[in-house]
């Protein structure tokens, strides 16, 4: 669904690409993780839900980041940040070093992604359960039309051949300032030289540079967004028309859904894909799982686990606790993991660092003790035969305690 408001943003386009496959070739696609360095060995011997930090307040929402101390998200390759936009605020254009997947929590609007060479910026709509690809080095812009403020998770890719800068998120603004006061990549250049490059006044490039805005990366536009454009619409295989939103369908009051590269190709600019789950009040799921080509960032968006366990490969629980609303919790590549919902449930998004994930069943339908043969199990769990059967046609969804 289109929203009937829109935006048109120019930039500077250098580079004219083709096709989806030569933008993919280009950029060295999909993201072959960087080696982690020496410093986080240990980092997962302990895992941690990560808290929230005071909010970075802008004129027109807020961006909140989490206490990353222990260097999780670091040592996973990845970046999070919780963003409001406000109604009739606009998320100022920028960049980054790493591609980024956007969920929408609560709230609607429109999002706008450039890609190099192509003119001007289709919009897409944005709303609850829908999400949105930023490829590394294409600048994006939001805008809130909705009326309510628009609430969304995005999740950097830090590490991949996509960045060779340096395996930390870095963003580059062209509007604006940050949260924390940086200004904007105009500002680094002499009012002069820019003027002459761009063709344009210098008050116009005092305005590009805004030395004395302090609105932050969130601005308000009181009389909303004029009509300038068309939305997105499918075009031949240029990048151009590449579409960048998709919907992650809601699986309450319980099952998930997951968002892959085969169902929605844009998650491959990124080498991202994502889950969205939910269990029933006290609820468990009956089968322990791992993924086995993915670090993990697991994400509460309603409810709780009242327990969550994580074991890594000694078969020590390097996690076992309460996972609340709100708090995000990395879990390492092949790290089994096993969850019980709250008194009121849980709904949760997962992250995964690969557009092609793979997720492996310890029980139930498809998994690994389904897949052994009886005397197998039998043997290896020195057991009968009957209780070796039990153990094999185990798992499935849990059901709330009696």
């Amino acid at each position: 669904m289109a929203p009937t408001t829109c935006l048109c943003i120019g930039f500077l386009l250098l580079l004219g690409h083709g096709s989806m496959a030569e933008l993919q070739a280009e950029r060295g696609l999909g993201l072959e993780p960087v080696a982690p360095s020496s410093s986080c060995e240990f980092t997962f011997d302990k895992l941690q839900p990560l808290e929230p930090l005071p909010k970075l307040k802008a004129e027109a929402g807020t961006v909140e980041h989490f206490n990353d101390t222990n260097h999780q998200l670091k040592c996973a390759g990845v970046f999070l940040i919780r963003v409001v936009v406000d109604n009739r605020g606009l998320l100022l254009p920028s960049f980054t070093n790493g591609g980024a997947l956007i969920f929408a929590i609560k709230g609607s609007g429109f999002v706008g992604v450039t890609f190099p060479g192509c003119p001007e910026t289709p919009y897409s709509h944005l709303k609850e359960g829908y999400v949105a690809t930023v490829p590394a080095g294409d600048s994006v812009w939001i805008y809130n039309d909705g009326g309510k403020p628009l609430e969304m998770l995005v999740l950097f890719t830090t590490s991949g051949k996509a960045n060779k800068l340096w395996p930390k998120n870095r963003d580059f603004i062209l509007a604006g300032s940050s949260e924390n006061g940086r200004k904007n990549i105009f500002n680094g250049f002499t009012v002069d030289f820019l003027s002459e490059s761009l063709g344009i006044s210098h008050f116009l490039t005092t305005k590009l540079q805004g030395p004395t805005d302090k609105r932050g990366p969130i601005v308000r536009v009181p009389a909303g967004l004029t009509p300038e454009q068309q939305p997105w619409l499918p075009a031949s295989n240029s990048v151009c028309g590449t579409k960048v939103t998709a919907s992650l369908e809601d699986p309450k009051p319980q099952g998930t859904t997951l968002l892959t590269a085969y169902d929605f190709p844009a998650l491959k600019l990124v080498g991202l894909s994502i889950e969205r789950g939910a269990l029933k009040p006290n609820a468990s799921h009956a089968s322990p799982i791992y993924n086995s080509n993915a670090q993990i960032v697991l994400y509460v968006t309603g409810g709780s686990f009242r327990r969550l366990q994580v074991v890594d490969n000694r078969g020590v629980a390097v996690f076992d606790g309460v996972l609340r609303q709100g708090q995000p919790l990395v879990i390492p590549q092949y790290y089994v993991a096993l969850a019980q919902a709250g008194k009121d449930g849980a709904q949760y998004v997962v992250f995964k660092t690969d557009a092609y994930p793979v997720t492996h069943y310890i029980a139930g339908w498809g998994s690994v003790l389904r897949s052994f043969p009886v005397g197998v199990i039998a043997a290896a769990y020195n057991v009968s035969t009957t209780d070796a059967l039990k153990i094999k046609n185990s798992g499935g969804w849990g059901t709330p305690e009696k």
